[in-house]
């Protein structure tokens, strides 16, 4: 059972020009008992964005598979999700490329932030393969090449004593998979303004 005010609270707290953040997202998620974690939700929206011109919501909401009996509360939530998708894809048309991952912070053990960006690729998969013609993106060698790495992050496991280098070699690991998504949906849609990543990862 979840707690209807926290949910309220968090709901009525949010700001539709700001995205929800991991945490928010992640208990709300757990409080509608959905299939899917905040990583996991936000790499599963931006794969959809990536191949879809018209992201569809019945798409996301198959995919999150909320389990609850509150129909307001999940209808508030799903509008929530909605206010993300099109932050999502500001932020990915963004000239200065202002787009994140959405992950725990800095604060939060090293294996968990491993396990988030493991999920958030397993998401992000999904949601790129949610299109008939998604095979026709992969013809693109880079981006071919960028979906066999975000596949072989999913499977990405922490030493088990972390160190240093471990940290340094997470921040490049995010920041390949945050400038990956941003080529991706760049050359699934080659008519945005403004913008130009060509080559940037050979």
């Amino acid at each position: 059972m979840y707690d209807v005010a926290l949910l309220n609270t968090t709901l009525m707290n949010s700001d539709y020009n700001k995205m929800l953040d991991y945490g928010e997202l992640n208990k709300l998620l757990t409080m509608l008992g959905a299939d899917a974690d905040a990583s996991d939700c936000h790499g599963f929206l931006c794969g959809h964005i990536c191949v879809n011109e018209s992201p569809m919501s019945k798409i996301w909401e198959e995919y999150l598979d909320i389990h609850s009996n509150d129909e307001k509360l999940t209808t508030e939530f799903l509008e929530e999700i909605e206010a993300m998708v099109s932050e999502i894809i500001r932020l990915l048309e963004s000239p200065e490329y202002d787009f994140s991952l959405l992950l725990p912070d800095d604060n939060t053990s090293i294996s968990d932030r491993v396990s988030a960006l493991s999920e958030w690729c397993h998401g992000f998969l999904n949601g790129f393969a949610q299109r008939q013609d998604a095979d026709q993106a992969l013809e693109d060698e880079d981006v071919r090449e960028l979906i066999e790495n975000f596949t072989r992050i999913c499977q990405l496991e922490v030493t088990e004593h972390p160190d240093e280098s471990d940290e340094k070699a997470l921040f490049e690991l995010v920041e390949y998979v945050r400038m990956g998504a941003i080529f991706i949906n760049l050359q699934c849609h080659p008519t945005l303004p403004g913008r130009s990543l060509s080559g940037a990862f050979h």
